[in-house]
């Protein structure tokens, strides 16, 4: 179980997730599930958490799974989709108003995220503790981009590679007043360039489906992996 309190209500920092033991088991044993069911919702109350289910749908069992779930009360809240792109494919070219670089500048990235996001005012000290260490990690890098003549940022990402052949692209966003000017366009431009740098082979990110944002990166040349199931309890 992944969990923080500070982030309670947002099953991207508490969920559960499954392990291919169960998920790729030839025997598969819904009475055994349904006590993990249990432990999570127990241990989710202890903690503070809603208990929130990752059901990725690629495993052999994953239907059976989300079945039981539902049966035991769990919703099925939303769903992300992994998508991949090889550093192979043709790169999306250079957008020469908007700039985009690797910056250190903590405050600027949050900054850009904290609006981009809408974020509630109880969530940006956790945020910003957060990010102070992530930056800290070699693997990750924090993009900004900025336009001529605006003193902040007009969005945000953040890249992170692990394993050493794959980067992650992670809360790509745009502040409101920017959106559909293509910054989120060049900030991927800048993630492919690094992801070249770096001899990375493939790039991945995942989207929300509420967001709507999944026809935009296949357009970009971007392709579905897998889908993933977001599962709630609900009493």
């Amino acid at each position: 179980m992944y969990y923080n309190p500070s982030f309670r209500d947002d099953p991207i920092f508490n969920h559960v997730m499954f392990s291919s033991s169960i998920l790729d088991s030839q025997n598969y044993d819904t009475v055994e599930v349904e006590t993990i069911f249990k432990e999570i919702i127990k241990k989710a109350k202890r903690v503070g958490v809603p208990a929130s289910l990752y059901v990725d749908r690629f495993w052999k069992n994953s239907r059976s799974l989300e079945k039981d779930a539902i049966d035991f009360g769990f919703l099925i809240i939303e769903q992300m989709h992994i998508l991949k792109k090889p550093t192979t494919s043709p790169h999306l070219g250079e957008a020469n108003e908007i700039m985009v670089q690797v910056t250190g500048d903590v405050d600027l990235w949050n900054g850009a995220f904290v609006k981009s996001f809408a974020i509630p005012q109880n969530w940006i000290g956790e945020l910003e503790k957060r990010l102070t260490q992530i930056s800290k990690d070699p693997k990750t890098l924090l993009l900004v981009a900025t336009e001529k003549g605006k003193s902040e940022a007009s969005g945000c990402s953040l890249l992170h590679i692990d394993p050493a052949e794959c980067m992650g692209v992670y809360s790509v966003r745009t502040i409101p007043e920017r959106r559909g000017h293509g910054v989120a366009r060049a900030l991927m431009a800048t993630a492919e360039i690094e992801a070249r740098g770096r001899n990375c082979e493939a790039i991945v990110l995942q989207t929300i489906a509420s967001d709507g944002v999944a026809p935009m990166y296949l357009k970009m040349g971007y392709n579905t992996a897998f889908e993933r199931d977001v599962l709630q309890f609900r009493e």
